[in-house]
């Protein structure tokens, strides 16, 4: 097993015992030109220093300045892994605080009867999975267009499944669109706890991926890209805060074409930190305006004829070279063709 960690400021063990004790590796990319030092076996820190002589002229395949830089710890484990092996991504403000939390992990991605979620809407709100949680909250990043007429799922006919991927859940601070917490339902859940420890996703249902708790074979690495985000769109505004949520609905729709089922569920971790309401209000806005538009886009790809047999990494630059010749809206059609730019770059690095 190993595990991914973005950071720009500090990562600390006592947060990730049960994973140290467990044997896990840890790559922690380090988001700065070299701030964090970890002098501990199981860890290994890549700082842009590292990208930089590693990547070259490929570089901009990796974000800086956000989360999506973990992109990098991604390609680190790909080339360090073995097949089949299990990939854990957490943010630094999240504690593993269950003893038995790797073999949960590990338990995730087994062969083992589920539920099936059954709903009659595209998305699918992963808040469902809780017991007692308002009806009217909703994860980040699920659109405002489906919110009208939602009903909370039901979890129905348990079959065989074994997954490439599971969105692992969380206690205390939920992930929640930052405009929601001036009128919307409480957020904070300390004691939160799920109706299920596991559900699987059907064909053709998205769910809104928070890239701070996942877990997934290696084998799913090059379509699990998180994109790149604070990019200018008009004077004052950017594209931000979307890059787990899009990255998962593409990630989502690359598994419904190769059959590999994805779930939901535990292990869960506590979400310590919230970030600033105001100044992430500002940063989502744009992504609320265009996020119909997106998914459309990912919704034309699956519909298009793909390749017999076609690896995760094909899939995705097939998906780059759609996205290419792809003409967005005055609001998104920046932001497009510096993504291309980016997952090109991060399909070649896959040749390096």
């Amino acid at each position: 097993m190993i595990c991914v960690i973005p950071s720009a400021r500090e990562v600390r063990l006592d947060y990730l015992e049960p994973l140290i004790e467990a044997g896990c590796r840890f790559i922690v990319v380090d988001d700065s030109p070299g701030s964090i030092e970890i002098d501990h076996p199981q860890f290994s820190v890549y700082n842009h220093g590292h990208q930089d002589r590693d990547l070259g002229e490929l570089v901009h395949a990796i974000p800086r300045g956000n989360g999506a830089c973990r992109n990098y710890g991604f390609l680190i484990a790909w080339r360090q892994s073995e097949p089949g092996e299990i990939i854990v991504a957490l943010d630094d403000d999240c504690l593993v605080d269950s003893h038995d939390w790797a073999s949960a992990a590990e338990a995730s991605l087994s062969d083992a009867v589920r539920p099936v979620v059954q709903t009659d809407k595209r998305h699918w709100n992963v808040l469902d999975l809780y017991s007692g949680i308002e009806p009217d909250a909703y994860p980040r990043g699920f659109p405002y267009s489906e919110r009208l007429g939602y009903k909370p799922c039901d979890f129905v006919k348990p079959r065989q499944s074994k997954p490439m991927f599971n969105l692992g859940l969380w206690q205390n601070v939920f992930d929640v669109n930052a405009i929601d917490k001036l009128e919307g339902p409480e957020y904070r859940h300390p004691d939160a706890q799920l109706q299920e420890a596991s559900v699987v996703v059907p064909n053709g249902s998205l769910v809104s991926a928070c890239s701070m708790n996942m877990i997934f074979r290696r084998e799913l690495i090059p379509a699990v890209y998180q994109l790149p985000m604070a990019v200018d769109v008009m004077p004052g505004w950017k594209i931000d805060r979307y890059g787990d949520i899009w990255g998962g609905f593409i990630t989502k729709m690359l598994m419904d074409l190769q059959g590999h089922d994805y779930t939901v569920g535990g292990p869960m971790i506590t979400h310590l930190k919230e970030g600033n309401s105001i100044r992430n209000i500002w940063q989502e806005h744009i992504c609320h305006l265009v996020n119909d538009e997106f998914i459309g886009l990912v919704d034309g790809f699956a519909e298009l004829d793909q390749p017999q047999n076609a690896s995760y990494l094909e899939l995705v630059a097939h998906f780059t070279d759609y996205l290419s010749a792809t003409k967005g809206s005055a609001l998104l059609d920046g932001y497009l063709q510096h993504l291309t730019r980016c997952m090109d770059a991060w399909v070649k690095a896959f040749e390096k």
